[in-house]
């Protein structure tokens, strides 16, 4: 048998502590390193934890070690790459998977060769999609730690496929990336390192080599292995064994699984089981507030900054790729797995927070340059005040458009570029001088008093393109259309919405399939810490379901129609892990409740005002489907899960590390659907969802997920030792206002287009 001892650290950039408190610890381990690789010749290998990022943060610091570093990487001594950081798989976009290893591949380039295996160490569960991003890049190789078991394969090694067909061979590590971090001087207890490696993992390898793992969290190279190796080495060879130990590379490692790799398993799909080691299944609800912020940054980046820039760019503008890969660096930042996951410090989650506004200030300023030059480039007519939307998106679409005018009557008609009049509704107007938004510099400047309007139109705009709208101050044609909502019910082409007496939604799709009892709020205690939702012993729910909330109109017009539902509540002011308080507080949730009259689409805004501590509250939609399973939005694709698992029942007595139940990471959507009909429930930065009910689904999403601490003991899904630290964090309560949005469509067919 050979063993690979794998030289490395794993670093997390924060988490206990500060960005900062641990770049201190960085320096010190780096000018340690290199001291000990440019010293010491027999160190033949030291892997820097797969994420570029490090390098970074280090020569900020000490720019004049740059030689230094990329001397050992072309050396293959100091091996870097291919992340930036190392991401947790199920939160950021897709986008943000593939930017990561773009970034982190070019800044290893600067230095020499990166390493090309998708190194995920300590990521919580394993994406599906890893494979097709990997293979993307033309890596052929995957190694990670949490989420996979022997119910899926009793090896160590297997071909994971993607849902393309594409393929990568994957290594995951059962005893985890620090089986080897004990060696040391005391060469009685590295025979027993070995052999107990040697127990646990003989029938579990696919070939005869096994990974030591050398290195843990925040720790310095072991500058005695190269003697370590040597004196184990000659004391198996004076014994006749056949074991053999090397200082080596993953690469060496998985070359030599490859030769033996015609017979091995193949898997496809997510791993995220808790069996071995926790993957903190419920892990996406915690910090929604910068998990929303997330959704909203990459969203600017992807959807507006990118493409806009892009359609610049061809027309002869400026395309900054520093500035706006500066702007990726701050969000990608935030996507480390300790960070994104959201299972730090206060203090540590406050520098997140700076972090996507610094990346929000780049793309909007990126944004705006970029559109004002596209402005420029267009010959409008002389008919009126143009107005100018545009579709980033590659197909033409005819959708909801709002726009704010600044004009000096309160009459005005709206015609695209053929003179036809486009009916339009307004929603709000207010008086407003100009002057009070522009810089005076000597003199005062004159007042410019405005009718400041937002309206709300139909905008039917070509893929990547653009539509030019005119403003003219005349009155416009009577509107001949009914109103959306009448005596309780909105009303359009594809859908009637009636709000019931206890504020619910009853759907009946353009088909006649119905769908009653959505959007009915849950509230129940949370147990938990940062790293995991775990309920007391004994929780009380709380739901809306027999409420009678207070309901009046906002808006409503031809176009569209805006109702607000408010739930004036009582919650229990605190939860532990054994009950929940008798004493109860006053809490408010306001839900907005909108639809138009061109989209097949239900937007709900809800607003809750936090006044309690520990618990979660959920939105619940009632899908009155039989089915065994659903689909959910991932990168790339889709991909289907399961409504119940069957390890609810036994996880207990396997002893796992925690529960496996039906709780799941979304991307924008979740859709139960069977052969006839179903319902989709879209979300803006919502990337948590639980199916009730089994074979007749609930969904359940998670809206807002308070704890006062980052690690607890004993949960009642997690049973046994703490996560993380018994730290308090009073801002992962998320009291105060708290603002979510989601949406419902109801369809005909398997799933939503």
């Amino acid at each position: 048998m050979k063993f690979h001892v794998i030289s490395h650290t794993h670093w997390d950039r924060e988490w206990h502590q500060t960005y900062q408190q641990y770049r201190v610890k960085l320096i010190r381990f780096m000018d340690e390193l290199l001291e000990l690789l440019e010293t010491t010749p027999a160190y033949t290998s030291f892997l820097l934890d797969g994420q570029t990022i490090v390098l970074e943060d280090y020569l900020e610091i000490k720019p004049k070690n740059r030689d230094r570093i990329g001397k050992l990487v072309k050396e293959g001594r100091l091996v870097i790459g291919p992340w930036y950081i190392q991401p947790d798989e199920f939160t950021p976009s897709g986008e943000s998977l593939v930017r990561n290893l773009l970034i982190g591949q070019k800044i290893g380039d600067e230095f020499g060769p990166s390493m090309q295996i998708g190194y995920l160490p300590d990521s919580f569960g394993q994406a599906a999609q890893i494979p097709q991003v990997l293979s993307g890049f033309g890596m052929n190789h995957a190694l990670f730690w949490r989420g996979i078991t022997n119910e899926e394969t009793e090896k160590t090694d297997f071909w994971w496929e993607g849902p393309d067909g594409s393929k990568v061979l994957a290594t995951h590590l059962p005893l985890g990336y620090g089986n080897g971090r004990m060696l040391s001087t005391e060469f009685k207890q590295n025979l027993e390192i070995i052999d107990e490696n040697y127990d646990k993992l003989k029938e579990m390898v696919t070939s005869s080599n096994t990974l030591l793992m050398c290195g843990f969290d925040q720790r310095s190279a072991n500058k005695d292995l190269p003697e370590i190796i040597a004196e184990l080495n000659r004391h198996y060879a004076e014994h006749g064994s056949d074991f053999e130990v090397r200082l080596s590379k993953l690469q060496d490692y998985l070359e030599e699984v490859e030769r033996a790799a015609e017979n091995l398993d193949y898997l496809s799909g997510e791993f995220r089981k808790g069996k071995n080691m926790r993957v903190h299944v419920s892990i996406a609800s915690t910090r929604l507030d910068l998990k929303k912020k997330n959704f909203d940054v990459q969203n600017l980046y992807e959807k507006y900054v990118e493409p806009l820039n892009s359609v610049s760019y061809l027309l002869g503008d400026h395309y900054d790729n520093d500035i706006i890969n500066k702007g990726w660096k701050y969000m990608m930042q935030n996507h480390a797995h300790d960070s994104i996951c959201n299972v730090c410090t206060d203090a540590t989650h406050q520098e997140m927070d700076i972090r996507y506004e610094f990346a929000k200030q780049i793309g909007e300023s990126v944004q705006n340059t970029a559109t004002e030059d596209l402005l420029g480039k267009i010959n409008f007519r002389d008919e009126g005040i143009p107005l100018v939307v545009f579709n980033t998106l590659g197909k033409k679409r005819k959708n909801l458009a709002e726009a704010t005018l600044h004009l000096t009557s309160k009459e005005f008609t709206l015609v695209d570029t053929k003179g036809n009049e486009v009916p339009y509704q307004i929603l709000e107007t207010r008086e407003e001088n100009l002057n009070d938004n522009q810089i005076e510099i000597g003199v005062k400047n004159e007042d410019k008093f405005v009718f400041t309007t937002k309206i709300k139109f139909a905008a039917e705009v070509d893929g990547f393109g653009f539509s030019t709208y005119y403003v003219k101050e005349t009155a416009p044609i009577a509107n001949t259309f009914a109103d959306v909502y009448q005596n309780g019910t909105f009303f359009n082409e594809y859908m009637q919405v009636t709000i019931e007496n206890n504020g619910s939604l009853t759907i009946k799709e353009k088909s006649g399939a119905i769908f009653k009892g959505l959007n009915v709020f849950e509230e129940g205690g949370n147990a938990g810490d940062e790293y995991d939702f775990s309920p007391p012993r004994e929780d009380i729910l709380i739901t809306t379901k027999d409420a009678a909330p207070e309901i009046s109109v906002v808006h409503n017009g031809p176009i569209y129609a805006k109702v607000k539902i408010v739930y004036n509540m009582e919650f229990p002011v605190d939860t532990d892990v054994n009950d929940r308080s008798e004493d109860r507080k006053a809490s408010t949730i306001e839900t907005y409740v909108s639809v138009n009259r061109y989209e097949d689409r239900v937007d709900i805004q809800t607003v809750i005002d936090n006044t309690v501590k520990n618990h979660r509250i959920r939105a619940l939609f009632d899908t009155g489907l039989k089915t065994k399973t659903h689909i959910a939005d991932q990168q790339f694709g889709t991909i289907r899960r399961d409504n119940y698992l069957e390890q609810v029942e036994y996880w207990e007595q396997e002893n796992w590390e925690e529960k496996y139940y039906p709780i799941y990471p979304q991307q924008k959507f979740v859709d139960v659907s069977d052969d006839l009909k179903g319902i989709a429930i879209l979300n803006k930065g919502l990337p948590q969802y639980e199916i009730l009910q089994g074979e007749k689904p609930t969904i359940a999403v998670t809206l807002l997920a308070g704890t006062d601490y980052m690690g607890k003991q004993d949960l009642v899904d997690r049973p046994g030792r703490r996560s993380g630290l018994h730290v308090e964090t009073p801002d992962s309560l998320l009291l105060g206002k708290h603002e979510m949005n989601y949406s419902i469509v109801a369809h005909a067919g398997n799933e939503i287009e």
